[in-house]
């Protein structure tokens, strides 16, 4: 695979994903690929996501288009993917799963469609009605069910870049580096007019009514039950593991 072959971001929720993608579309931009983001499209469709991104398939090049970011298991029934290069972000699954229910609870933009709108309030309704333990236990087996796909991905070595959200906001150059390196794409003054704060990850406070609510990693330690932490653990231990996240 060449550089100019087209290019997909493949996350799992709150794991940095919009923003990785963002960052990602400025660097491909800049090398002349044209910009197609799926899951963009997907939301002005009445159809579900995954059915979107399957069917899309019909209409990707497999040169010299960025397709924005891709978070759900759906991915597994893209044959497509398979001549195409990656870019794979993940996240110590035990923030991500923090992450997610304050982001559903309070922050998380409404969809405009009326019937994924009113599937959203539904879902917003009942994680408001759990506590935060209850919630990161209910969803712990889907997460490791996504880091064992995103694993299959990274398997497969050539064409794939491995990214992680805690060298994104801790060590930014050292993770813009391997985007460099892996697009081609060199840092520029008109790619970093581009970027502009998108690569600045402070945060002055907590606020959970905010999309990018805190970014500094291990937050399950500080939000869960000691109880509840050693659960997870035990569900994603073979994942986290291979990603190289401390259990």
């Amino acid at each position: 695979m060449t550089p100019k072959t087209s290019v997909l971001s493949i996350s799992m929720p709150k794991a940095g994903s919009s923003i990785c993608d963002l960052i990602l579309l400025d660097f491909y931009a800049e090398a002349g690929f044209d910009i197609d983001r799926i899951a963009e499209r997907s939301q002005e469709s009445s159809k579900s996501e995954p059915d979107f991104f399957k069917e899309y398939q019909g209409k990707m090049k497999l040169e010299g288009v960025y397709y924005g970011v891709a978070r759900g298991i759906y991915v597994r029934d893209m044959p497509i993917l398979d001549n195409m290069r990656l870019v794979v972000q993940v996240r110590d699954p035990r923030d991500c799963l923090v992450s997610a229910y304050f982001s559903y609870a309070k922050s998380h933009k409404i969809p405009v469609d009326p019937a994924k709108r009113a599937a959203f309030e539904e879902m917003r309704s009942k994680t408001a009605e759990k506590s935060i333990d209850e919630y990161v236990l209910g969803y712990a087996h889907s997460y490791r069910d996504r880091m064992r796909l995103l694993r299959q991905f990274v398997d497969r070595g050539e064409g794939v870049l491995f990214l992680r959200y805690e060298e994104m906001v801790l060590e930014t150059d050292a993770w813009l580096s391997k985007i460099i390196e892996f697009s081609g794409q060199p840092m520029t003054d008109s790619l970093k007019e581009r970027l502009g704060n998108k690569i600045d990850f402070t945060v002055d406070h907590e606020d959970p009514e905010k999309h990018k609510r805190q970014v500094i990693p291990g937050d399950h330690a500080r939000k869960l039950k000691p109880e509840t932490v050693t659960e997870i653990n035990e569900i994603l231990r073979d994942e986290m593991q291979y990603f190289g996240y401390s259990v």
